[in-house]
């Protein structure tokens, strides 16, 4: 939850020396450090990606893998055709 804090000075085009980073949180104040036990990690589950989502992707790799072939055939077909014309 932490993020990145932007300057105005710098309008977020200018990179910060590393020293100049600076990354800020709700519930990281000074002095209040009961509030440090709301800060968790994220963590991403697998279980929240959709099986329609897993599909999808299987379908797509399943159209990519058909499609190299098809190239590989048809790279085949015009390197024989140019080695029959030497």
């Amino acid at each position: 939850g932490f993020r990145k804090v932007v300057h105005i000075e710098q309008g977020g085009l200018v990179k910060p020396e590393k020293d100049d980073t600076e990354f800020q949180h709700p519930y990281f104040i000074r002095g209040q450090e009961h509030l440090l036990e709301n800060i968790k990690r994220k963590v991403t589950s697998v279980s929240s990606i959709k099986n329609e989502d897993i599909k999808v992707r299987q379908d797509n790799v399943t159209k990519l893998l058909t499609d190299i072939q098809v190239m590989k055939g048809k790279q085949e077909n015009m390197d024989s055709k140019l080695i029959a014309m030497k």
